[in-house]
């Protein structure tokens, strides 16, 4: 598990267990990391600005301030059902794990019965995606935050005749194709928009370099 996922993972177990206290110890296990690096991470969450309480003692732990805690949504069923099967149709999409993150918050705010009956129409939906091809999961979360942020982000790209370049792309978003998942960018390499197949690009770098935004 990579630090952002853990760092994600400690913050909806605290909010989860609210208003309770979540010990070090009970964290540490949960992730199976040492009581040490989750300790590391709630210091490195609170200066982030994730309002925790700590409470000492044998039964203390971290737990969020009241005002960090979600209300109950006003949702009604066919809303909620409506978001959550947008959420089940990401399956394969980029952002897939931030779907399954959103549809998990959801799913715990809502009431028992409204949870099953949303769930098992869900379960009634389905839509054929196409594959992302072998496109490894960190090159994946590299072009989502690159959408995401609007930065610039260097691939390492093969083309259909199996040439290799690397080239410096300013990112606008993903296409659905019938066969395939596309970024779709400008290319400084051709100095022109392009479509680049998920499945060939071998390898993604970030940057910090804000891009402008083009009409594409």
């Amino acid at each position: 598990m990579r630090r952002l996922e853990r760092l994600h993972a400690i913050t909806e177990e605290i909010r989860r267990r609210s208003p309770r206290s979540v010990s070090a110890a009970h964290l540490a296990e949960e992730l199976g990391v040492s009581r040490r690096t989750i300790e590391r991470d709630l210091d490195a969450l609170r200066a982030g600005g994730l309002p925790l309480i700590s409470e000492p003692g044998r039964r203390g732990g971290q737990r969020l301030h009241p005002r960090a805690v979600l209300p109950p949504l006003n949702l009604t069923e066919r809303e909620t059902t409506a978001i959550l099967v947008a959420l089940t149709i990401a399956e394969g999409m980029p952002f897939t794990d931030a779907s399954h993150s959103a549809a998990s918050k959801l799913q715990r705010l809502l009431p028992e019965v409204t949870s099953i009956a949303t769930r098992d129409l869900c379960n009634r939906i389905r839509i054929n995606q196409p594959a992302l091809g072998s496109l490894p999961s960190k090159t994946l979360h590299t072009l989502e935050d690159a959408v995401a942020t609007g930065s610039l982000v260097r691939i390492t790209y093969n083309d259909r005749s199996g040439v290799r370049t690397m080239r410096d792309v300013e990112p606008a978003g993903f296409l659905c194709g019938q066969d395939s998942w596309y970024l779709a960018a400008w290319c400084r390499l051709r100095a022109d928009r392009r479509l680049f197949r998920l499945g060939r690009i071998s390898k993604a770098s970030g940057s910090t370099e804000r891009v402008p935004q083009r009409d594409l």
